[in-house]
């Protein structure tokens, strides 16, 4: 056997490992039931459940939601609207589609260390821990996140292939790859927006490393002329995205946030404990905001002393990660504030980082003591995986998790609320609909469930007080409407009850409990 052959032979049996270590931490969660944004964007949603034409997620961004939010994935609703039509309600089909495309992302991340320079020993490690670490289990198992794994799947392959055309000295060949390349950056671009981040990385990998010759600048081009491409689409479309008209909090507090929720994400990455599935921080102040701002400037400082001073492939990653994460974590202020999710891809760094510490020990001759920390660290995010897994067969677990590490996450506390009262348990509903509301006053499905709860205990007073309060904030809220049409009902003003119900048209999900309520008082006021 040649020595090419050896080599082929050591990477497919390496590739071999990578996916059956990376297989087993999301068993337990792969027939999870559908979660919280699953239900608008996929159970409720005509346009995944009975398409009209696949055509329309292209052209219509109000498809992407049951309650008509404007996102363009159309790529990634058009895979959903698949899925349904094959797999309806069996949850294992759709989580085995996310768990395929996380496995490849493992091996592209294998490749892709390689390709830039790194051991083979190194790309081991690094997409090992891509393939196992607790983050990795929310973008899996969460249907939602399938936008994350689609376009994360097709910027690490745009990105190899434009490495792989760069060395090519065939002009077909260099053509063939520069073009299959600048083909996944927009499958990339159509499946999520962070994609959008590719040409600056591609820039920065070019200039770091002093391979900006012609042919690159060449291509870099076409890369920063297609993105231009894809902003002038998202405007004839008028796609909520990167420059919102209402945003949910002002710009500079936004960036405050993020600048403690990236800390966040990087503590997260190292120390995965204590998982939560959304995250929250008010805007803080003092000596906590400056260290996370200090701590980060460094981190950025680093990154661009290590990148121009040593050409380093560290380096070009630190940077990378701000880069990455910019979309959604920069100025630009989103309705969640923070999900782990965001790093899917971004984390790459940090695993680059504990890799680059592990290789380092095991070049320098301490071979058992970097084995054994290796696996130490191996073993810790298999388990932590499994555990964080096996809670996605509850969801409840997930929001109980979630309000135990931010006690002040209104949404949090009125998503556990809902889940606890379709199981019953009404009086721990009803307080954390409370805490929600203590939390935030301005939460108005808090307000509207909570009304719900004191009607259902016949506090008919405090009841209409918060419906109206709920109504106040969200005039066209559907669900509050009904519920405040029964307590109308119930007290027997039906004229209230009629004209609370026709003013809204629009019904997302709840369409029969709407007309069956609007027949129920037209068949009260019909009686003498």
């Amino acid at each position: 056997m040649s020595p090419v052959d050896k080599l082929k032979l050591k990477n497919i049996s390496l590739i071999l490992v990578l996916l059956v270590l990376s297989f087993f931490p999301f068993l337990p969660g792969l027939r999870a039931p559908f979660f919280y944004d699953d239900h608008n964007t996929i159970v409720l949603n005509p346009a995944v459940r009975a398409p009209e034409s696949y055509w329309d997620f292209f052209t219509k961004p109000e498809t992407f939601s049951s309650d008509r939010a404007r996102m363009f994935r159309p790529l990634t609703m058009l895979s959903l609207a698949l899925s349904w039509r094959v797999f309806e309600e069996r949850m294992l089909g759709w989580r085995m589609l996310g768990l395929l495309t996380h496995l490849l992302c493992v091996v592209l991340v294998y490749v892709l260390i390689q390709a830039l320079g790194g051991s083979r020993f190194l790309a081991f490690v690094v997409a090992l821990f891509f393939g196992i670490h607790p983050s990795r289990v929310s973008a899996v198992i969460y249907l939602s996140a399938r936008s994350e794994l689609f376009a994360s799947c097709f910027y690490l392959l745009s990105f190899l292939l434009f490495l792989w055309s760069m060395t090519k000295r065939i002009k077909t060949q260099e053509i063939f790859l520069g073009l299959s390349s600048l083909i996944c950056f927009w499958l990339g671009l159509l499946s999520k927006d962070i994609a959008i981040t590719l040409p600056l990385v591609l820039t920065l990998e070019r200039a770091i490393f002093r391979r900006t010759d012609k042919k690159s600048i060449y291509w870099l081009l076409v890369f920063w002329a297609n993105a231009g491409i894809y902003f002038l689409i998202r405007k004839i479309l008028s796609v909520y995205s990167f420059f919102p008209e209402a945003r949910p909090r002002p710009v500079l507090e936004n960036l405050l946030i993020q600048a403690r929720m990236i800390v966040y994400y990087l503590r997260w990455l190292i120390f995965p404990l204590h998982p939560s599935f959304e995250i929250n921080f008010s805007p803080a102040g003092g000596f906590e905001l400056g260290l996370s701002i200090i701590f980060l400037l460094a981190m950025v400082g680093s990154g661009i002393y290590l990148s121009t001073k040593y050409r380093s492939r560290l380096g070009f990653f630190v940077v990378s990660f701000f880069i990455i994460l910019s979309p959604s974590s920069s100025l630009i202020p989103l309705v969640v504030e923070g999900n782990i999710i965001r790093a899917y891809l971004a984390g790459i760094t940090v695993f680059l980082l504990l890799g680059e510490f592990i290789s380092r020990i095991y070049f320098w001759g301490f071979k058992k003591l970097s084995l054994t920390c290796g696996a130490l660290v191996i073993a810790c995010f298999f388990s932590l995986s499994l555990d964080w897994a096996r809670k996605w067969q509850t969801p409840i677990k997930l929001w109980r998790e979630t309000v135990k590490n931010f006690p002040g996450h209104s949404r949090a506390h009125n998503n556990l609320g809902l889940l606890l009262e379709r199981a019953g348990n009404f009086e721990q509903a009803e307080r954390e609909y409370y805490l929600a509301l203590k939390a935030d006053p301005k939460n108005a499905s808090a307000l509207g469930n909570y009304a719900r709860r004191l009607l259902a205990n016949g506090e008919f007073s405090r009841s209409e007080l918060y419906f109206i309060k709920s109504l106040q904030l969200e005039p066209f809220n559907c669900i509050t409407r009904i519920n405040y049409s029964q307590l109308l009902i119930t007290t027997n003003r039906l004229e209230e009850a009629k004209e609370l119900l026709l003013e809204v048209d629009f019904c997302p999900g709840y369409e029969p409990e709407l007309e069956n309520q609007r027949q129920r008082v037209k068949t009260l006021l019909s009686v003498p």
